[in-house]
């Protein structure tokens, strides 16, 4: 947003200069006509302005410029007497709050109506304050934003369910009876959702990892077993599956992917925090434990021909259907970023779309240096090479709905170069549906 105003307000400075330029003079009786001394005048009334907006209620919070949709978050500020860097913006515009990471508003307990700061003309008014009180609403069926009705009547609410019943919950209700399904614990069911078909039963990993190291199928990939229970199939250490295909996507594939990247732009890696609200939402927080940036393949990038490809021979080789798969991750790793030592899934996982029950990993090119994909308490180091796949599970073969503690790793930070990589993660469950619906905290 920052660069939005920049901007502007270069284009109004060119404007002004433009305006101020050679002297002007006005015939007798020509009403019609600017002197440049009427010009200056106007010009007086500066409209751009710097405010700060200080922080003393309890909660972290986002502030938005509010664009007449659903805004852009500008920056945060710290709770209990935080004060951010001053904006610089115009008379006119419009400011809103919310808890940081969510879309929900804080409000002014006494009228239930959200925070705005609007900015006036006054200079000795550019500071505003989110005060003590302000809290969350007390009504939980609400529009968050003006723009929600003209959503819901171009059917929103049915396209885009989860977000919309979580953001604009009053117009969904007015337009398709969905007030009921703020209530995450409602709307976020298998049964609902008909997503009560697991992708592995109790013996399915070790066959699929065992078809993968002997049928002729999968020679054109090149497999090559790593670690594998009892040390079977040529593998080097014995414990849970990790395999590579070194020869798994193309150069055009590769292409496609780095290419869909630009479609959502590289952004510094975030994690999801716990659910603060009954709607089902998790805080988004900026990565302590990992510092690479990362994109999204969605919308415009999963269509890509090179990009479906890529998919659908995923879904071919596991046989799991691609409405159990998050969309592709793609990353991308500078000198001395890293991803500290961590877990593809959780001990106890309460999520619709249960456990990730495999990390498919693709590299997208050499790194010069560094870069190794490490698995920590297992002493194995897989380093990057352009059109390998990694896999593992994250779960174990005797119990697919119990995670496996053994298969925490880390991204080794590059040393020299850039790294690239993608990576699907595929769900014991269907997640595609549930993402819809917001049934997976990220309302994507």
């Amino acid at each position: 947003m920052k660069v939005k105003l920049s901007v502007l307000l270069l284009s109004l400075v060119l404007l002004v200069s433009t305006l101020g330029g050679a002297a002007q003079t006005c015939a007798n009786g020509d009403d019609t006509c600017t002197t440049n001394k009427d010009t200056q005048n106007q010009q007086a009334a500066d409209p751009r302005r710097t405010i700060t907006i200080d922080n003393i209620s309890k909660y972290r919070a986002d502030i938005h410029y509010d664009d007449g949709r659903f805004g852009k978050i500008i920056q945060t500020v710290p709770s209990k007497g935080g004060s951010p860097n001053p904006i610089s913006t115009f008379v006119g515009h419009r400011f809103f709050v919310t808890m940081h990471g969510v879309r929900e508003g804080l409000v002014d307990p006494t009228t239930d109506e959200q925070i705005f700061f609007t900015v006036g003309g006054d200079e000795l008014n550019d500071k505003f304050i989110i005060p003590k009180e302000a809290t969350t609403s007390k009504t939980r069926c609400k529009d968050r934003y003006p723009v929600c009705k003209k959503e819901a009547a171009r059917g929103e609410c049915t396209n885009n369910p989860g977000w919309m019943i979580v953001n604009c919950c009053q117009s969904c209700e007015e337009k398709e009876g969905y007030g009921h399904l703020i209530d995450s614990e409602v709307r976020c069911t298998r049964e609902r959702l008909n997503a009560t078909k697991a992708a592995f039963d109790v013996g399915s990993l070790d066959d699929l990892f065992t078809r993968w190291a002997t049928e002729e199928a999968f020679v054109q990939y090149e497999p090559n077993v790593i670690s594998s229970p009892g040390k079977t199939h040529g593998a080097e250490h014995d414990g849970p599956w990790i395999l590579t295909f070194d020869s798994f996507v193309d150069d055009e594939e590769i292409e496609a992917l780095l290419k869909g990247a630009e479609y959502g732009g590289f952004e510094r890696s975030t994690d999801q925090g716990n659910v603060i609200a009954s709607s089902g939402e998790k805080e988004k927080v900026v990565s302590t434990s990992r510092t690479s940036s990362n994109a999204w393949c969605r919308r415009e990038c999963e269509i890509m021909p090179g990009v479906k490809r890529v998919s659908n021979r995923i879904e071919e080789i596991t046989g799991i259907p691609q409405g159990n798969y998050e969309s592709f991750q793609i990353l991308k790793y500078e000198v001395g970023e890293f991803y500290r030592r961590h877990h593809d899934s959780s001990g106890k996982n309460k999520n619709m779309s249960g456990h990730r029950i495999l990390t498919v990993f693709l590299y997208l090119n050499d790194v010069e240096e560094g870069g190794e994909t490490a698995f920590t308490d297992l002493g194995i180091s897989v380093r990057p090479k352009k059109g390998r796949a990694l896999i593992w599970p994250s779960v174990l073969n005797d119990d697919p709905d119990s995670w496996d503690s053994r298969t925490y790793h880390e991204a080794r930070a590059v040393v020299k170069g850039t790294k690239y990589a993608a990576n699907h993660w595929i769900h014991q469950y269907d997640f595609r549906n549930a993402n819809v619906w917001g049934c997976s905290g990220s309302f994507a």
